[in-house]
């Protein structure tokens, strides 16, 4: 009996490359087994722990109503057994019957039975066909036969109830009978070995041949059942993969373009509903192509990835945008961000790129790599768009390159301001 603390959904063929391939082997071999690896073995159990609470859940009125109903028949036709001698045997077996099948029947709704639950069924199952079977040995004729029935069934709900795997449930059958036998022993009870051999060897033998080919059937099925999910967690970590290089830029592992297409669209027509504003910063490195030229596209490469790395590090919300718009041109959005914050964030990131210090000695503004940022906010409405935004921030860049680089230059300063109205003469 293995202890049921875990979930049988849990994902582990992945962290073990043995049984991985060990369900492929059985599987393509269908090889008859009933023993799995132990890990393996654990899942399995406690996935028939699960199935069997469900069916006991689901049954639990069935379950009741045909117990009483067989209590009834027991009471109406056979009075002169069940009452004599002060009701022995209602004392004696039904009423410790009762409540073992109750506890089985109610057991799902205790946790410590739920997570040990072939601790606990194990022996009550036991103890059921152990009376029922003292009762077959006690008494002879009609009551006995109505009682082998009554055992017949109780082992049929045992194999397709409580789901013993093959190994426990001929140790429960195995077990039951035996200390049926001790009993008769003990008491003196003549035993009809060829009445008992046929009702209960017999019949548990045919019963443990049916529960061994729908377990095998079971068995297979739950490896197939772990493989295609483990099939299907890769093709979602391959998809996962796929989504992500799609969406992010190869060389700095920031946003790419289309990514920042995609999420621009959606915060413009957010901004639109809302009436909020937008701040969009367009940035480029300085004389990034002599840098290149200089010291050589692998030291390109490091220093794009650094600057990426800063730019992200310089937002502070995470629903800011940083994307590489192409060749050494960034891009950031800003949701919800007036014209202060774009300036607030302009000075931020150039300092953090000067603060990388990279040494670029072919640069005409400092000795070091530097940035020059375009920036313009506005409150979205539908006379302008997206695209608009983005050109003015273009516009904003080419007067900071013109300007000298290594500065922000913010689109609305650009604009001619209307001059004051004068007032009226009197």
């Amino acid at each position: 009996m293995l202890k049921q603390d875990m979930s049988p959904s849990d994902k582990f063929l992945e962290n073990h490359p043995n049984l991985l391939n060990y369900t492929h082997n059985i599987l393509s071999k269908r090889k008859y087994t009933f023993l799995f690896p132990r890990i393996l073995e654990a899942h399995f159990v406690a996935k028939r722990a699960l199935e069997s609470q469900a069916f006991i859940n689901t049954g639990r009125i069935l379950l009741i109503l045909l117990f009483l109903i067989i209590v009834a028949n027991v009471t109406l036709y056979y009075q002169h057994i069940v009452l004599q001698k002060n009701y022995q045997i209602i004392k004696q077996t039904y009423i410790p019957l009762s409540l073992a099948i109750t506890f089985i029947l109610f057991s799902p709704f205790i946790n410590y039975v739920r997570s040990h639950f072939y601790y606990f069924m194990a022996p009550c199952s036991v103890f059921i066909l152990y009376h029922i079977i003292i009762l077959t040995l006690q008494y002879g004729g009609d009551y006995s036969d109505f009682v082998v029935y009554h055992l017949m069934m109780a082992i049929i709900l045992m194999a397709f109830g409580l789901r013993f795997v093959l190994p426990l449930f001929c140790i429960v059958l195995t077990t039951a009978g035996l200390l049926g036998v001790i009993y008769a022993h003990i008491y003196n009870i003549p035993i009809n070995f060829a009445k008992f051999s046929n009702y209960y060897i017999l019949y548990c033998l045919v019963v443990m041949a049916l529960t061994a080919i729908s377990e095998w059937h079971e068995r297979l099925a739950f490896l197939q059942g772990l493989l295609l999910d483990h099939q299907s967690q890769e093709l979602n970590l391959l998809n996962k993969e796929l989504e992500r290089i799609a969406h992010e830029d190869a060389l700095t592992g920031i946003a790419n373009r289309r990514s920042f297409d995609v999420a621009a669209s959606k915060e413009w027509d957010r901004a639109l509903r809302d009436k909020q504003s937008l701040t969009i910063l367009l940035l480029d490195v300085d004389f990034f192509k002599r840098f290149n030229d200089h010291y050589g596209h692998s030291a390109g490469d490091d220093c794009l990835r650094l600057v990426a790395q800063s730019l992200q590090k310089s937002v502070l919300r995470s629903s800011d945008i940083v994307a590489r718009y192409g060749g050494e041109e960034f891009v950031i959005l800003l949701p919800n961000t007036k014209a202060e914050g774009g300036h607030q964030v302009a000075e931020r990131i150039i300092q953090a790129v000067d603060d990388l210090n990279i040494p670029h000695n072919q640069s005409d503004t400092a000795r070091h790599v530097t940035i020059s940022v375009g920036v313009s906010s506005l409150i979205a409405h539908s006379e302008l768009s997206l695209a608009a935004l983005i050109h003015q921030a273009d516009v904003a860049l080419y007067k900071a390159k013109e300007m000298g680089r290594h500065q922000y230059v913010v689109y609305e300063d650009l604009l001619p301001k209307s001059p004051p109205k004068s007032s009226a003469s009197a």
